[in-house]
């Protein structure tokens, strides 16, 4: 039976889709950088590249704050501070804490069934956690961990090797789930250290070889699936 349940962040409770959209306008607007639809798509698929890179341990986290703006403004024949950009970029994405509709409801209603909520998530530690000050959910979390934090990030299964570590779950992974929206990051990572995973597979994608225990279409049927723990 689970009782602990750790929520991955970006895409599974958060809109990262629609902060990183504000952020990266309002990036733009203050260092006179394009804005358009089409500099924001050339922008999303060069931070993408990068965070592939950085859960492969390829880059570093460091690495990968700058290398990202390095790479857009190289696609795009531009001038520009990647230095500047990264920090202007960080600073007003640490202020988007967006949630999707059905966020909060989820967590209260299992909070009130009895299950205790961590989050796990892959990122920047001021952004993040500028985020879910913003969205005011830090209360529903007994623990919040975050790769930058822990010096390891998914799928690396150190990471959940330290998160169940300072939980005291190391031995009681049966009761413990983890649920996200990355297949290679959230569920890769939960399957090999040992936990079972919920997917979130919101765009209906292939499974791709990594099999959850459990696949949903939105985070709203996690309360179909979670009755109250016995």
């Amino acid at each position: 039976m689970y009782r602990h349940l750790f929520f991955d962040a970006d895409g599974t409770l958060f809109d990262f889709d629609r902060a990183e959209q504000q952020a990266f306008a309002l990036m733009a607007q203050e260092l006179s950088l394009p804005s358009d639809e089409s500099a924001f798509a050339r922008y999303k698929s060069c931070n993408e590249e990068c965070w592939k890179l950085f859960e492969k341990g390829m880059v570093t986290l460091a690495q990968l704050k700058t290398q990202r703006f390095d790479r857009f403004f190289s696609s795009l024949s531009l001038e520009g501070d990647s230095e500047k950009a990264s920090a202007s970029y960080q600073y007003h994405l640490s202020g988007q804490g967006i949630l999707f509709e059905q966020s909060i409801k989820v967590l209260q209603v299992l909070t009130e069934r009895g299950y205790t909520l961590y989050l796990a998530s892959n990122g920047i530690a001021d952004v993040q956690r500028g985020r879910i000050a913003h969205a005011k959910i830090g209360p529903y979390f007994k623990g919040i961990y975050i790769s930058e934090e822990l010096g390891v990030q998914k799928p690396d299964t150190r990471f959940f090797e330290q998160m169940l570590g300072k939980e005291q779950l190391l031995d009681h992974k049966k009761s413990c789930l983890m649920i996200g929206d990355s297949l290679s990051s959230d569920i890769k990572g939960g399957i090999d250290s040992g936990l079972d995973t919920v997917w979130i597979n919101a765009g209906n994608q292939e499974p791709q070889g990594v099999v959850p225990t459990y696949t949903l279409t939105h985070l709203g049927q996690l309360l179909q699936l979670l009755s109250s723990p016995i």
